[in-house]
């Protein structure tokens, strides 16, 4: 058994792990090194974790980061406890070597915490200070319905992972973004089509209207608000058509889900 040191959930973690043969490197470097976890958490972490590791997961994804090395998730499944563990979940999960890291860089690792207490360890990431938005839980309905409408949008599927009837996720990514959507059964307690004032950035708002519409989804039209600083959440101060001067941020439609979660388009011209 090896301790791993991986940021998970937010902090620095120290985690028993299990070798495993070791992954093929490049001609003339060393063996990358591979991993088994076993990660324990309750029941309300587990859409975060879920995220972070089906992204670690993603060709394109953000790996898990260590104080030695970066890992790539290759499988990760769940089993729910039972008995005096009920709400803890266990994941599974391998891991890969893909890149090492600075060592001289790295704080010392101080006492970890574990993944099922869910405390952070005294040890500050850069990551927690970035504090960089990942995901978005959406509240639906129909889990199918939903996918199939995001992906008529033009969103990325990630990932979609059942463990049973009563627990499903589905992550996707609009195109160009570093934010992910997460929905299924399960994920939040949120009344379905309750989200409002999603934004996406589009370079040509009337391109994009007109993109969206070719693919069944309708906008209802572009518009501005004559307050000149954002638009409100009402028909107030709204006047149908782009900004007649098209600043950046100043042009809008609106598009939502089958089950009413909204989202605006807000143009900010391409720059070179």
């Amino acid at each position: 058994m090896t301790v791993l040191h991986v940021t998970l959930l937010g902090g620095l973690r120290e985690m028993a792990a299990l070798p495993l043969p070791a992954a093929e490197a490049a001609q003339g470097t060393r063996s990358l090194r591979r991993f088994v976890l076993e990660l324990h958490v309750p029941h309300e972490r587990r859409p975060a974790l879920d995220a972070e590791l089906q992204a670690a997961a993603a060709p394109d994804g953000k790996y898990l980061q260590g104080t030695d090395a970066m890992w790539r998730v290759v499988e990760v499944w769940t089993v729910v406890a039972h008995g005096l563990r009920a709400g803890i979940h266990r994941y599974r999960v391998e891991i890969d070597e893909v890149e090492d890291t600075a060592q001289a860089d790295t704080p010392a690792v101080g006492e970890g915490a574990s993944a099922e207490t869910g405390k952070l360890p005294a040890v500050e990431s850069a990551d927690v200070r970035q504090l960089k938005l990942a995901v978005l839980v959406l509240p639906v309905s129909d889990v199918d319905r939903a996918k199939s409408f995001y992906e008529a949008v033009g969103f990325r599927l990630d990932a979609d992972r059942a463990i049973d009837a009563s627990y499903r996720v589905v992550h996707m990514t609009p195109p160009g973004s570093a934010c992910s959507i997460l929905f299924g059964t399960g994920v939040t307690t949120a009344a379905p089509g309750s989200v409002r004032g999603l934004h996406l950035v589009v370079s040509d708002i009337e391109q994009a209207c007109r993109e969206l519409d070719a693919r069944g989804v309708v906008t209802g039209g572009i518009f501005h608000d004559t307050s000149g600083v954002f638009h409100r959440s009402t028909d107030e101060k709204r006047v149908e058509g782009p900004d007649p001067q098209r600043r950046d941020y100043h042009s809008y439609a609106e598009f939502s889900d089958p089950d009413g979660n909204e989202w605006v388009l807000q143009e900010v011209p391409a720059r070179d």
